[in-house]
């Protein structure tokens, strides 16, 4: 990892705890059980492969849809960790109404539309993910999940910045 790549994550890092501490009312949280993770994130990395997947039909946008083979590749790698940590529990291997909703409207979007409706639902996946993660691995308690929440985070912090990047490129 590169030195301003490894700033720019720690620089990541302290944002997010710090919009985690006391005085912000998202602190008060309490993360969720151990299975309602594994479900969440699972269905996460699910509905983040199959958009990305569509994006390499419909996307015109080449950095978008290099994005794309990029989150196919690592939420693939976190998917199939997140299997062996999850031990028992149960793991989805489908999306929820939410996320098959989300993947309809890319699939309807027309290709002038679809970019920027990509990254817009990326963006949003991604704060999600990165809040999840984030209270996972600070207030998840001392299992597996909470260290794959805490080895996770990095990464989908990474593709926020991605987006933040494409964001100028991807038109209206």
């Amino acid at each position: 990892m590169s030195i301003a790549r490894t700033l720019v994550v720690a620089l990541g890092t302290a944002l997010v705890t710090l919009s985690l501490s006391p005085a912000n009312a998202q602190s008060d949280a309490a993360p969720p059980k151990a299975e309602e993770f594994i479900s969440r994130a699972a269905v996460s990395g699910l509905y983040e492969i199959d958009a990305s997947q569509i994006a390499l039909e419909k996307a015109q946008n080449a950095q978008l849809k290099s994005f794309a083979t990029a989150m196919i590749a690592d939420h693939t790698k976190a998917g199939e960790e997140l299997k062996k940590v999850a031990g028992d529990l149960p793991v989805p291997t489908t999306l929820d109404s939410t996320h098959q909703a989300l993947i309809d409207k890319l699939n309807a979007a027309k290709p002038g539309e679809f970019d920027r409706l990509y990254w817009e639902q990326q963006s949003a996946a991604h704060k999600d993910a990165v809040s999840l993660f984030t209270l996972y691995s600070i207030k998840g308690g001392n299992g597996a999940e909470n260290g794959f929440a805490a080895k996770t985070l990095p990464t989908l912090q990474h593709h926020q910045e991605m987006l933040g990047a494409l964001e100028p490129k991807i038109s209206n």
